[in-house]
This record gives structure tokens, sequence and C-alpha cells, in this order.
């Protein structure tokens, strides 16, 4: 019995989870709210983002010292946890870690009628 099977870029693109597909855009979208609270934010605008296709972008040109948390003369920051109490460095690290299966599980939900897609992150 022969199987015929569309091309891998044909349902990629059918479930909506190619680079400007609706899951994906959904899946940026969710992933910047949730990494909202590990944001470091005291006064000034780096909660302020740009979600770019697949890319969220924090436009402020100090994004990239508290991302890494070096200042630019290369000292470590401290944060400011009046506003975000879970401020760290690698805030997309601290979302995935704390987060990402509660993504998992509302684009599964939403998109896929709660099938089990994703079984390990």
């Amino acid at each position: 019995m022969k199987v015929k099977m569309q091309p891998t870029s044909a349902i990629i693109k059918h479930l909506g989870i190619d680079p400007n597909g609706k899951v994906q855009k959904y899946f940026t979208k969710r992933c910047a709210d949730y990494m909202d609270k590990f944001v470091p934010y005291d006064e000034g605008n780096l909660a302020d983002y740009r979600i770019d296709g697949n890319k969220i972008i924090y436009q402020q040109p100090y994004a990239k010292y508290q991302y890494y948390g070096i200042s630019k003369s290369g000292k470590s920051l401290n944060y400011s946890k009046t506003k975000h109490e879970l401020a760290t460095s690698y805030w997309d690290r601290a979302m995935v870690s704390a987060n990402m299966s509660d993504i998992v599980d509302e684009i599964q939900s939403e998109f896929f009628g709660g099938k089990r897609w994703i079984t390990r992150i």
C-alpha cells in the first residue's frame, strides 16, 4: 500500500506553526506575556517590546545590558524587585523554566483540541 504525504513545509503551514503562522504568533505573544514578570523594571520603558514574526524585541538601547545582567562597565547589575519581584537576567530562560508547560497546554487547548502533540519539553 502506497502512502502519499504532503511535503513537511505544507504540513507545517497547515498546522500554523510556520514562522508567520497563527500558532507561532500566538505562542510568541504568550511567551512575551509570561516573560513580563521576569523583565527588570523600575522606571523607563524596558518592558515595552514589539513582536516581529517569531521574535520578541526589546527596543531600548540598554535592554542588552539588562538581559545579560552586566553594565557597560562590566559590573553585575542588581535588579530592583519593587515592580517585578521576579526580575532577573536571561528573562526568557526564567520564563521557559517557570511557564513553558502552561503555554504548551494553552496552545494545545486553543489550536489542537487539547491533544498532546508535545509530550516533553
